[in-house]
């Protein structure tokens, strides 16, 4: 089963730069924000908040970039859930212009389970999160 979220955003005039495009830097905060959308629409989102003895933070993140956005552009941002039986997160990501259905950006982020309090890296998957691969079933492809 493939995992998918679209969250759209209109670009603010403080994130371009003096060339009037998207600053290259606000494409992580936007990848939060979409993350965010998709974790809260899969049951996941109490892993942001440190519920647990999980925290789920950013460990790789890749970017192309093949177009630019420019203020007041409506962006949609497909975010796309990765199976991976390590003990990681991977979401790809596809930023689209809305007016034409024209693919941006595509980028890809890994999260790795850490424990809050010893700061140690978690080397099997957890066991909820084993459960939520099975609730969702994303490894019937």
């Amino acid at each position: 089963m493939r995992l998918t979220c679209t969250y759209e955003k209109t670009i603010p005039f403080r994130d371009v730069d003096q060339l009037g495009v998207l600053w290259h830097g606000h494409y992580v905060a936007y990848m939060e924000e979409a993350r965010e959308a998709f974790l809260t629409k899969y049951e996941l989102h109490k892993i942001q908040l440190g519920v647990g003895n999980y925290i789920l933070p950013v460990t790789h993140v890749d970017i192309h970039y093949k177009g630019a956005f420019a203020y007041g552009d409506e962006v949609v941002i497909e975010v796309e859930y990765r199976p991976c039986k390590r003990a990681r997160v991977d979401l790809a990501y596809r930023f689209y212009r809305k007016s034409e259905r024209f693919l941006m950006t595509e980028a890809l982020t890994s999260h790795h389970f850490f424990n809050p309090t010893t700061k140690e890296v978690a080397y099997s998957r957890p066991n909820f999160y084993k459960e939520w691969q099975e609730k969702w079933n994303v490894f019937d492809e």
